[in-house]
């Protein structure tokens, strides 16, 4: 019974390092930027690389042919697939846009692989979709929106913050404490006239003016502590809507650098954007 239950907890802490080791896109899909498409994640099993990655290119193209319900043949489609044509050809062909923008390769047990793809489709048959970059491709990291969600209750642009939006995460902290602190100012001041227009044998004109101050803070005040209130909820808001930024990593390789159409041997630096 107790190596049972060893086996079993080695077991499930074996599949939770491998998820860990999976892309963040392999277990949870990436928001699209626009209305214009979605994410669709597929994976496949084969022999070879190329006959797991062919397979699960033909499952998007299949899933999104029939989400679209476009009567189209599977068997068509890989066929299309696996003579290596370039799948924006493909796309043109059976009238379904597709941009695969990652793919992940996984070594299994018995000698196979097993490849995720992810891509972008058109979200209707009617839509002309407008592709956005994405640059989380080898990004481990799982977001969760609730999460973000519940930072940012707390603390004003920290979920924002937490998905790598650092400038718009510090904005909107600042703008909150400033809005806060507007609120309490005209609080006090409104407090210090009505102290003002309480005080014995004060004169009739003194008394106007604390009066007039005392309204004009009291109503600057409402103002400004429903600003706070309305940007407390748009800080919410994005925090949990927010699609994450990825970080960038600077990389040197050996390369072949062209340099005026002739070949010299150099190093390449390539600087990803993510």
């Amino acid at each position: 019974m107790k190596r049972t239950a060893i086996l079993t907890l080695v077991l499930c802490l074996f599949s939770v390092m491998q998820a860990q080791d999976l892309p963040a896109w392999v277990t949870k899909l990436p928001k699209a930027g626009n209305g214009t498409y979605m994410y669709v994640k597929e994976s496949a099993v084969g022999n070879t690389e190329n006959e797991a990655r062919n397979q699960a290119i033909s499952l998007v193209f299949q899933t999104t042919a029939n989400r679209l319900g476009q009567a189209v043949s599977s068997a068509a489609i890989y066929e299309a697939v696996q003579r290596g044509t370039d799948l924006q050809v493909v796309a043109q062909e059976f009238k379904i846009p597709i941009n695969k923008v990652c793919e992940h390769k996984e070594l299994l047990k018995d000698g196979k692989v097993r490849v995720y793809v992810l891509c972008q489709v058109a979200q209707a048959g009617n839509i002309t979709p407008v592709w956005d970059d994405f640059r989380g491709c080898e990004e481990r990291k799982q977001y969760k929106d609730g999460v973000a969600l519940v930072e940012s209750i707390f603390i004003p642009g920290l979920g924002q913050m937490s998905k790598r939006h650092y400038g718009e995460g510090a904005v909107t902290l600042v703008g909150e404490v400033l809005l806060v602190s507007a609120g309490f100012g005209t609080y006090f001041v409104a407090r210090e006239e009505l102290n003002i227009m309480r005080t014995p044998n004060i004169s009739y004109e003194q008394f106007s003016q604390a009066y007039k101050t005392y309204n004009t803070m009291r109503t600057t005040g409402y103002v400004v502590w429903g600003a706070a209130a309305a940007f407390y909820i748009y800080n919410l808001c994005r925090a949990y809507t927010l699609q994450p930024k990825y970080k960038n990593s600077l990389s040197v390789h050996p390369a072949i650098v062209p340099v005026n159409h002739n070949t010299a041997y150099g190093i390449g630096i390539t600087y990803h954007i993510q």
